[in-house]
């Protein structure tokens, strides 16, 4: 004989029953069209709306009630009703932690716009203020200030709303509740966006705690009183909760991981490329004063044996510069006597803000020299002529 198993409102399972028994069950309220049921045969827990020709059966003589299996298998749409406190699927620390990335990633892009945009105005006003360092300030502050007020209105306006979740909780479908199952309020939603605030001071402690607590609660949700909860649950369909983590979840992970690697190795080729590219630029300026250096050997021979400059390098017996970035070697008298090299350098893109700016190796009197550059930005040059 056939005997059936039904949830209830309450989300209660009964059974076995009759078929007979759970007909007059439906005609009396107690089960609904969307009740899920379950008999022997059946793979899974479905809706009594697509067994209601099967209703009434005839009263059986003697019946023997089957169990169900202990865990009907789960499908990628649909899932037995938990078991656990409530029958309610407790949202896992995995679910909660891509949520919370999901989150801070469109949080964080949506405040860097806000913050360029705050910059450009910023810098306007202090421009035509009459004193720049306290509206600098004040726009320092109103910008820090901007997150959190940004990140109030986004957790609580979305938290507290019909859809129960933000954007990463809804990807990873999951919602938030009080302790009744019911939709937070704005003070609910406001105490809990305060209590995770404890958990950034004390370095995300607070949101581990979602990986041990007996309810999966982390310590914002201990602090409001709420939870964090399959979206299914507290619904007509609890059947439909999941526990675990599904494909789905692994794909968001990945998703997120990969995008997290893009990102980083982007801030780092950002930082990198410009700093490797500077490297490149002093290096060629370094070897232009190499050869300025060696130059200066002959040139000072010149001075030791006839008292005097050279007019120019041939005459000190130099030959042509043989680095292609140096356009003209110079001799040049100093005040003091003393005979300064000035290298030249060439118009080439190679050179880029450096093209066309002169290095000075300046006689010291002693048989040395100093070095300074005149249209060379600073940053291109060796520690010896800054």
């Amino acid at each position: 004989m056939v005997m059936w198993y039904y949830v209830d409102r309450a989300h209660d399972r009964h059974g076995p029953i009759t078929a007979e028994a759970l007909a007059r069950a439906f005609r009396e309220g107690r089960v609904q069209r969307d009740s899920l049921v379950w008999r022997e045969g059946m793979t899974q827990w479905e809706p009594l709306e697509s067994h209601l020709q099967e209703l009434p059966a005839p009263p059986p003589a003697a019946p023997v009630p089957v169990a169900p299996p202990a865990a009907p298998p789960q499908t990628a749409a649909q899932a037995p009703v938990a078991t656990d406190i409530d029958h309610v699927v407790d949202a896992g620390f995995i679910r909660r932690l891509v949520a919370f990335i999901i989150d801070n990633m469109l949080l964080g892009t949506a405040y860097y716009a806000v913050l360029m945009v705050g910059m450009v105005v910023m810098a306007v006003a202090v421009a035509g203020a009459t004193d720049g360092g306290a509206v600098a300030a004040t726009g320092a502050v109103l910008m820090a200030l901007a997150y959190a007020v940004m990140s109030y209105f986004y957790y609580v306006g979305m938290e507290r709303s019909k859809l129960q979740a933000t954007v990463g909780k809804l990807a990873l479908g999951i919602k938030v509740v009080d302790a009744d199952g019911r939709r937070l309020g704005w003070g609910k939603a406001s105490a809990r966006w305060a209590g995770s605030l404890v958990s950034y001071l004390i370095l995300y402690f607070g949101f581990f705690m979602a990986g041990w607590t007996r309810r999966k609660q982390a310590l914002h949700d201990l602090m409001a009183g709420t939870y964090v909860v399959d979206k299914w649950a507290y619904t007509e369909q609890p059947g439909r909760q999941k526990e675990g983590v599904n494909g789905a979840v692994v794909a968001v992970v990945a998703l997120v991981l990969v995008g997290g690697a893009v990102m980083v190795l982007g801030i780092l080729a950002a930082i990198a490329i410009p700093a490797y590219q500077d490297y490149l630029d002093r290096a060629r300026i370094t070897e232009v004063v190499a050869e300025g250096s060696a130059q200066r050997a002959a040139i000072e021979e010149f001075r030791y044996n006839t008292d005097r400059c050279p007019r120019d390098p041939a005459e000190a017996g130099l030959a042509a510069p043989t680095n292609a970035n140096i356009r003209e070697m110079l001799v040049i008298e100093s005040e003091s006597g003393g005979c300064d090299l000035a290298l030249v350098l060439a118009s080439s893109a190679e050179l880029k803000s450096a093209a066309n700016g002169v290095l000075y190796l300046r006689d010291n009197g002693d048989g040395g020299y100093w070095c300074e550059a005149d249209g060379v930005p600073d940053k291109l040059l060796p520690a010896s002529c800054r």
